[in-house]
């Protein structure tokens, strides 16, 4: 088909198309980007998730990103036994954390890598986000509107198919919805309680996460576990069992922060004697010294006394 380089032309066959043509308005592009698709009206990335890439980004994360910005990334004691009674959980497990940074979900995926190795993940994002970071989806997470009356549903059809297909399924979510200080006590949405109660296979745990200094220049991941056990499975009572847990859970994490006791937590990451600077370390041991930093509270009241005479 050859296209008029006239003007004039360009105009005449513009106005016989029009009055040729039915009078429906033309397509609008889609602005959901590719993978996107429509539960319940609703503007829905779906997960894409490769087990080889969450493998991959799972050790990434850990070892390069978390081990070279942050100085340990610790459990508190008591908390390995929770995370590891789910790993083979006939069932979805539902892990509800408290939102505090950018960091959440890349802590997330390590802990998910060391502990669930074996089963899958989803965990929502703003779609508008998801769009800008796309390669999330190979790590399974999916796409909606927070904003939209609507999201709920189309959540809760999307992790019921989920849910009842996927070996294994685990759904990762901070039922805040968005980012709160520490301090804040913390309100779940409901959707969250919703999910779990539309499952009666489903499992709950609290984590609690903080960041913090301690004796070192680099900040400390501090993280805590705490089961969630409703005294009914209906959505009112997993509400009632999450707000009470995450807030229970973040507060005993809040103690032991303040205690900075490094020996009721285990060290999954890093956790070395803390450091002033590699060079200056190094010049410190070369003459003998120590470059460490340690407690002189705590150093002190470790250490034994002489006895009377």
């Amino acid at each position: 088909m050859s296209v008029p380089q006239n003007p004039q032309k360009c105009r005449a066959a513009a106005a016989s198309m029009s009055r040729s043509a039915p009078n429906t308005p033309a397509p609008s592009p889609d602005p959901r980007g590719v993978g996107a698709t429509m539960l319940h009206a609703v503007d829905f990335i779906p997960a894409d998730e490769s087990a080889r890439f969450v493998r991959f980004f799972g050790w990434w994360t850990r070892d390069k990103m978390i081990a070279k910005r942050f100085y340990a990334l610790r459990l508190a004691e008591g908390s390995r036994a929770h995370l590891e009674s789910l790993a083979t959980h006939n069932g979805p497990v539902i892990a509800a954390m408290n939102h505090l940074s950018w960091w959440d979900p890349l802590v997330m995926l390590a802990l998910h890598r060391l502990f669930w190795p074996n089963r899958t993940l989803r965990a929502p994002m703003d779609a508008a986000q998801l769009r800008r970071f796309g390669l999330f989806r190979k790590l399974g997470v999916f796409g909606i509107d927070p904003d939209d009356a609507q999201s709920l549903d189309a959540m809760s059809d999307y992790l019921a198919d989920y849910f009842a297909k996927a070996p294994a399924p685990t759904l990762w979510i901070n039922p805040q919805g968005r980012f709160a200080d520490v301090r804040e006590q913390v309100t779940p949405r409901p959707g969250t309680a919703k999910i779990a109660a539309s499952d009666p296979r489903a499992a709950c745990v609290s984590i609690a996460i903080e960041y913090a200094f301690w004796l070192d220049q680099k900040p400390e991941i501090l993280v805590r576990v705490e089961p969630v056990s409703p005294e009914t499975t209906s959505t009112t009572g997993w509400q009632r069992a999450l707000t009470s847990a995450m807030n229970a859970n973040a507060a005993a994490l809040a103690d032991l922060v303040i205690a900075r006791e490094p020996s009721a937590f285990e060290s999954l990451v890093g956790g070395d004697a803390a450091a002033i600077n590699p060079a200056y370390d190094l010049w410190l041991r070369l003459r003998g010294k120590a470059g460490s930093i340690t407690d002189r509270s705590r150093a002190s009241a470790a250490a034994p006394t002489e006895a009377s005479p």
